[in-house]
């Protein structure tokens, strides 16, 4: 954890397929890989051709360890593990050799995954693997080359017959070896190929397998470092009040009561918010509570659950929304259909509310700024303080830290900016922290959703064709204005457009609720809300059609074999086929199920609960089966599987947040309430399968979307009610 690798912004036409030697190790340099939209990219060289490469993402250290730099954000989902696992595999070095570092924002850190979004630097949509499988490995097998031409040409034998495995290089005909660390200086000096063999499968002895997490020591011991955590010399620490209304403006504010409290040196005002400096957290937020600031509240003072659902409403019944996708015959299927169905669905606003909150360090002194965070959006930072400083963008770095949770909302800098702001004021170096309420009620939460869905169905009650409305703000169109165009959003109804099913036709339709309540990218974003509509949709169209669900799935997914060998894994898993126990006079049993398909990923769960008299529940156990293609390290799916499980039981029975006089109601975890551990389910159980000659999908996200819908699904076998709307808190049910 305490690797370094050289940091700087790497010039285009100075950056060089050299290799340099930096902290008494040799950084190796690789060629880049084409941005894609989380595809295995193909090979980029840069607009300098191959003499343009990159330098700063491994290190080989005299004892023959590596460090890999991670440019990812890291909050828990592995990956500083693994992305160096696919390094190691390819270089052929022992895991207990292996360390990482997260190097400061650059030019070469962009994501590979964000083809639309222009060399960005950042970390969302289960991508890291995805976009950077090919890439990480590539690293490792052309250092391993490199190596392997060094020793050849020192030991004057085919580098052919060179060998390098277990951190050595080895020569078998002459029984020659060294280590990589003795060997480092040599192959410093060799030019890196243009293309290098990756192993076969059969070969690999890292990928596939569950080694350690590397960042477990350090969040053992308390050396690793959170945004939260970061001090430096004179500085001093901030907190900050915006407006309680979106879209409201300061007015005015009386400095003197906040700099009367001892300890506040400060106070600086935005141009929606007024912040407290001083010497500690607990003196910067008793001199915020002294102020009184005016506001102005603009139009939306009034706004609230009742103008909410106005809007969501308006939406649906205006005729003409946009068309994001047709095929088929939807009005033609609709029209002869044997029977049809329709459906209207809610889900709520959902806080991120982050464990660590919103925070950030920033120093800004001789033109540069200098900035500490725990962040998904390096280059977001960049130009908002470029953008607030009036500096020029080279000027600023971002040193990434661990993130104290993510979800997304990271993935927004406006915390950032502010510090920076603060910090130019203050002329020290400034660390702004947000309160927990100020964390709730200024997140930028994921859309309500309300989708009005009809199916035409055959005489046996399957889906033949379906038609689909929805009506939701525009995540893309707050972040990515360019991005919308016709009023058009085609992420909005992500679930929907890209289903598994065999459907003749079909129509999605959309329209954007721009209500002023900022929303942001929320765990497996429009997924979450989408899939939980289609397959509860499905679940009680099964029902009524009297077919199981499973079964019913198995209709719709005729020669599919990826989902159908799913299914039949998921089936083994839970028991499916055993009926649930009997339970005690008066308490009921009830199995759900739901499938998902999101970030490159399959996923199937079955939910068991009981129920009791007072419709209070518990979870008996959940299955999940997850296919991810290419399985880089199980033992971090399952972890994430079991992750997004909680998480999505969690927003299922509680999650919602309410809009109230402009803002938001809730403002601490009094209010905004995730699973405890006495609620969570009594057993969960996992399968991490593979899918042959398939890229690695995603894990943090797609397993959180069918939660929902399968305990939902659960709970209307258990007590013949299906809710129609989220949490199940509000519903009638407790746990």
């Amino acid at each position: 954890m305490n690797a370094s690798l050289p940091q700087k912004n790497l010039s285009r036409r100075t950056l060089i397929a050299a290799i340099a030697v930096a902290g008494g190790g040799v950084a190796f340099g690789v060629q880049p890989l084409l941005a894609q939209e989380a595809k295995p990219a193909k090979k980029d060289f840069g607009p300098g051709g191959p003499a343009e490469a990159f330098k700063y993402w491994l290190k080989v250290d005299a004892d023959s360890s590596i460090t890999v730099g991670v440019h990812m954000a890291e909050m828990g989902q592995g990956i500083a593990t693994s992305l160096p696992q696919l390094v190691a595999e390819e270089l052929g070095v022992d895991w207990h050799a292996v360390r990482f570092v997260f190097p400061r924002n650059g030019e070469v850190y962009y994501n590979r995954g964000y083809a639309s979004l222009q060399r960005q630097e950042g970390t969302g949509g289960s991508n890291s693997i995805r976009a950077h499988y090919v890439m990480f490995r590539e690293i490792g097998a052309t250092a391993r080359e490199m190596f392997k031409t060094a020793a050849a040409a020192q030991w004057k034998v085919p580098v052919s017959e060179i060998v390098v495995d277990g951190g050595r290089v080895m020569h078998a005909r002459t029984n020659r070896s060294e280590t990589l660390g003795a060997m480092a200086a040599l192959a410093a000096q060799q030019t890196p190929p243009d293309d290098v063999q990756l192993k076969a499968k059969s070969e690999w002895k890292l990928i596939g397998q569950g080694v350690k997490r590397l960042d477990t020591p350090a969040k053992v011991d308390g050396t690793a470092r959170f945004g939260a955590d970061v001090i430096l010399p004179g500085m001093q620490v901030a907190t900050i009040q915006q407006c309680p209304v979106f879209g409201g403006k300061l007015k005015a504010v009386d400095h003197a009561p906040a700099l009367a409290v001892k300890g506040v040196t400060k106070v600086v005002t935005m141009d929606n918010a007024v912040a407290v400096v001083a010497d500690g957290y607990w003196n910067a937020l008793k001199g915020l509570k002294t102020l009184k600031p005016d506001w102005d509240y603009g139009t939306r003072a009034h706004y609230g659950v009742a103008e909410m659902n106005a809007d969501l409403d308006k939406a649906l019944n205006t005729p003409d929304a946009p068309e994001l996708l047709a095929k088929g015959d939807v009005d033609g299927t609709l029209k002869t259909a044997v029977k049809k169905a329709s459906f209207e669905m809610q889900a709520p606003y959902l806080a991120h509310a982050c464990m660590e909150p919103m925070n950030a360090t920033a120093h800004v002194q001789d033109g540069k700024v200098e900035v500490w965070a725990p962040t998904q959006g390096a280059t977001l930072i960049v130009n908002g303080i470029a953008s607030a400083l009036n500096v020029d963008p080279a000027t600023i770095r971002v040193n990434r830290t661990f993130l104290g949770g993510g979800f997304g909302r990271r993935s927004d800098g406006e915390y950032a900016v502010q510090a920076a702001v603060i910090a130019k004021a203050a002329g020290t170096p400034v660390k702004l922290i947000w309160s927990r309420e100020e964390d709730i009620r200024q997140d930028v939460y994921r859309p309500v959703s309300k989708v009005r869905m009809t199916a035409a169905l055959d005489e046996r009650g399957v889906v033949q064709a379906w038609d689909i409305l929805n009506a939701s703000p525009s995540i893309t169109k707050r972040r990515f204005p360019e991005m919308v165009k016709d009023n058009k959003d085609p992420s909005h109804l992500a679930g929907f457009v890209d289903h598994p099913y065999n459907i003749k036709a079909m129509r999605v339709r959309s329209r954007i609720v721009d209500n002023g309540i900022p929303v942001g990218f929320w765990r497996s974003v429009y997924h979450g809300q989408n899939i939980y509509f289609r397959e509860s949709m499905l679940n009680e169209l099964a029902e009524k059609a009297g077919i199981d669900p499973i079964a019913y799935r198995r209709l719709m997914l005729e020669g599919n074999a990826r989902f159908l060998a799913m299914l039949d894994d998921l089936v083994k898993l839970s028991e499916y086929d055993k009926p649930l126990a009997t339970t005690k006079a008066g308490y009921k049993r009830g199995r759900g199920f739901a499938i998902g398909n999101s970030h490159g990923s399959l996923c199937a769960q079955v939910a068991d609960v009981t129920v009791a008299p007072d419709n209070s529940f518990v979870v008996d156990r959940f299955s999940c089966v997850i296919d991810v293609g290419t399985i880089i390290n199980p033992k971090i799916v399952e972890a994430q599987m079991e992750s997004s499980i909680i998480d999505g039981l969690g927003m299922t029975m509680f999650g919602g947040m309410t809009p109230k006089d402009g803002g938001m109601a809730e403002g601490n975890f009094s209010e905004v309430r995730f699973l405890r551990l006495v609620e969570s389910p009594l057993e969960i159980r996992v399968k991490v399968k593979d899918w042959p000659d398939t890229p690695p999908g995603g894990v943090g996200e797609p397993a959180l979307p069918p939660t929902a819908p399968a305990l939902i699904d659960a709970l209307a076998k258990a007590t013949g009610t299906r809710l129609q709307a989220l949490p199940v808190s509000k519903q009638g049910f407790s746990v």
